[in-house]
C-alpha cells in the first residue's frame, strides 16, 4: 500500500511541471488596414464595400500559450490613408483624417493545429484613443476621445521553428466619426455643424511575424 501511494506522488509530481508548462511567450509585430462600412458604396454585384475611414497601420503584441488556448495582448498605431492632409475618399473640397492607438486584450483557441500549421479563432476588446479632423474651405471641426471597441477573429500562421509567419482577419464593433455639416451659411451653427460620433461595423485584415521567446 505504502509502495502504490508513493509511486502516485511520484508521477503527481513529475506531472505537475508537465500541467505548469503553458509554453513560450510570443513577441511579434504586424501591419495592417481596416476600413468601415459604407452602404454608399456597393460594386455590381450588390456587394457593400468596406471602404468607409480607411487607416492602416502597424503594432506590437504578445501571446501567452495555454494548453489549445492562449492569451494576447497588443498596442497598434493606425492613420487614414491620406493622414495628415486628409482621405481622398470623400467630396471635393472636404478632408477627413483621423489617428489612432489601439490597446486590445483577447483570449484565443487553436481550432487548427499541426506541426507547422496553426489555424485559430478569438475574441477581444479594447480601447481606442482617436483624434480625428474634419475640413472643408476655411472651416475645421475637431475631436479627441477615448472609444471602446470589441472585435472577433480568424487567423492562421506558419511555424518555422521558433519563427511564425501568420495573418488574420477581425470583424470590429468601433467608434466611426461623421461630420454633421452645412455649407454656405452666413453664420457657424453647432447644432447644425458638428461631429458624431457611432458603433459600426469594421473589418480588418493583418500580416504579422513572431518570435517563440
Amino acid at each position: 500500500m505504502r509502495h502504490s501511494v508513493l509511486a502516485a506522488l511520484a508521477l503527481a509530481a513529475a506531472a505537475a511541471p508537465a500541467a505548469a508548462d503553458h509554453g513560450p511567450i510570443t513577441v511579434g509585430a504586424r501591419v495592417g488596414g481596416y476600413g468601415f462600412r459604407n452602404p454608399d458604396s456597393v460594386d455590381a454585384t450588390g456587394h457593400v464595400a468596406w471602404d468607409a475611414c480607411r487607416m492602416n497601420g502597424l503594432g506590437v503584441f504578445a501571446r501567452r500559450p495555454l494548453g489549445r488556448f492562449f492569451a494576447e495582448g497588443g498596442a497598434d498605431v493606425y492613420f487614414t490613408e491620406g493622414f495628415p492632409t486628409g482621405a481622398a475618399d470623400v467630396p471635393e473640397g472636404e478632408s477627413r483624417s483621423r489617428l489612432s492607438g489601439l490597446m486590445t486584450v483577447a483570449a484565443g483557441a487553436n481550432i487548427v493545429e499541426t506541426r507547422r500549421f496553426i489555424g485559430y479563432a478569438q475574441l477581444g476588446a479594447g480601447l481606442e484613443m482617436t483624434s480625428f479632423r474634419f475640413s472643408s474651405g476655411m472651416d475645421t471641426m475637431e475631436d479627441s476621445r477615448a472609444l471602446p471597441l470589441g472585435f472577433v477573429g480568424i487567423g492562421g500562421e506558419l511555424r518555422l521553428g521558433q519563427t511564425s509567419f501568420g495573418a488574420s482577419l477581425r470583424a470590429h464593433v468601433m467608434g466611426n466619426y461623421s461630420a454633421v455639416y452645412q455649407a454656405n451659411r452666413d453664420t457657424w451653427d453647432p447644432t447644425t455643424n458638428h461631429l458624431e460620433v457611432s458603433p459600426e461595423a469594421a473589418a480588418q485584415g493583418q500580416f504579422y511575424v513572431s518570435y517563440a521567446m
